[in-house]
């Protein structure tokens, strides 16, 4: 049985099914994304816009994610995980059958928007992290984290299948909508709210908190540099990985490659985060049981093992793979390598540095609202800009520098860690 913490109550093996649940519809939800890319020439055609028009249908997405997250966070503070959650896929299942049926793409955008707030990544990573004990809240992170790398792997493959099977894009966004609504109905079913003071640690901080005069009431997230900082962290999370997976493909064309190879290359570039998103989250459990400082190890992950072999890899990589198809398939898994292990510590250094649930469920919203929606929404214009206007080289080389300022930032995060008064 993983870690170490004395469970109070009987109700401490049920965190297994909530981890299971949120990795799952994370993932149907996240392949959202790419189901679109899928549809985008019949979409073009359907609505007589150009390709450009039609791609954003992903950017509004991604809006609707990081807005959801930060509206369903505010309402699971103030009435629990599962109603926050049910808000967002409640808009989700409304926004994926409204799609097929919207008269005009303004309307089609609307619906995107809304498809968007159900990737229960906040949630789903507040809920578990909340229901895991301390020294194995990285790997609940990390899961969570993994679900999403494969909602992005799976989405062209749902896609392609279900229009295989319903023979146009409204049919497989029909079907595709009726998996969602009973995912979404099984979350709603199995989800619970953690127990007050599952686990002794935490009551031992709670009661502490209650002693001093009830400190953790008084955290302000958003007068917090550390959190701030990860704000940061996640911008340039989005700016690499984001950046990287929007053109490796096309990249991978220009130098030659053939089609199924390229192909295999963008997959393996997103895909191997399912393996290195949980690997982050055990790599920072570890170094916590060898006695570092939750924070510290968190940050170290999160800087070295994922930022800084993203940096180096994503710079190294103009050099890698016109060599040979090895090298080009093996740089990019390690380019796909570092950031998704950044997902894996950055759900749970919040409540590290600010040691108060509730603000940390706040500011981890807030970091996905300003964090991924400003990084989200460019990274996937300025990389391809620079690559179109200079160089592929150029355009690596500014990826690269955005994953080094996440390493460097990583590791100043817990100068600012508030320490609970006592």
């Amino acid at each position: 049985m993983m870690g170490t913490s004395s469970a109070k109550t009987g109700n401490a093996g049920y965190r297994w099914v909530i981890l299971l649940i949120n990795f799952v519809v994370c993932a149907f939800a996240y392949s959202g994304l790419t189901t679109w890319s899928a549809a985008l020439n019949e979409l073009v055609d359907t609505f007589h816009v150009s390709k450009s028009v039609a791609s954003l249908g992903a950017s509004v997405f991604m809006m609707g994610y990081a807005v959801g997250s930060f509206v369903e966070t505010q309402i699971s503070a103030r009435y629990g995980y599962r109603t926050g959650g049910l808000v967002g896929l409640i808009c989700m299942v409304v926004g994926i059958f409204g799609v097929p049926y919207a008269p005009s793409f303004e309307m089609v955008l609307l619906f995107r928007f809304l498809q968007g707030w159900g990737i229960l990544w906040v949630v789903g990573t507040n809920s578990a992290v909340a229901w895991f004990p301390p020294e194995n809240r990285g790997f609940a992170s990390g899961v969570i984290g993994a679900s999403l790398v494969l909602g992005i792997g799976i989405g062209n493959f749902v896609a392609n299948g279900l229009m295989s099977i319903t023979g146009t894009w409204q049919g497989a966004f029909k079907l595709f909508a009726v998996v969602l609504a009973v995912a979404a109905v099984i979350w709603a079913v199995l989800m619970k709210n953690p127990p007050a003071g599952l686990y002794e640690e935490d009551t031992a901080v709670k009661n502490t908190s209650a002693d001093a005069g009830k400190a953790s009431l008084r955290v302000n997230p958003y007068k917090s540099v550390g959190a701030w900082l990860l704000v940061a962290c996640m911008f340039f999370n989005c700016w690499q990985l984001t950046g990287y997976l929007n053109f490796v493909g096309n990249y991978a064309d220009y130098l030659g490659y053939s089609t199924v190879q390229s192909g295999f290359i963008s997959l393996m570039a997103g895909l191997i985060g399912i393996v290195s998103t949980p690997v982050g989250g055990i790599i920072s459990d570890h170094l916590v049981k060898k006695g570092w400082e939750p924070i510290k190890a968190r940050c170290f992950t999160m800087g070295v093992p994922g930022f800084l072999i993203a940096a180096v890899t994503t710079v190294l990589y103009p050099a890698m793979a016109p060599v040979s198809y090895t090298l080009a398939l093996v740089g990019c898994i390690l380019c796909g390598w570092g950031v998704p292990i950044t997902n894996a510590t950055m759900g749970a250094i919040n409540m590290d540095i600010l040691n108060d649930q509730t603000a940390a469920d706040k500011m981890f919203a807030f970091t996905v609202l300003i964090g991924l929606g400003l990084g989200g929404s460019i990274a996937s214009y300025i990389p391809t800009f620079i690559a179109e206007t200079m160089s592929y080289t150029m355009s690596f080389v500014v990826m690269g520098c955005g994953a080094l300022a996440g390493a460097v930032i990583s590791l100043v995060v817990p100068r600012f860690q508030i320490k609970n008064q006592g």
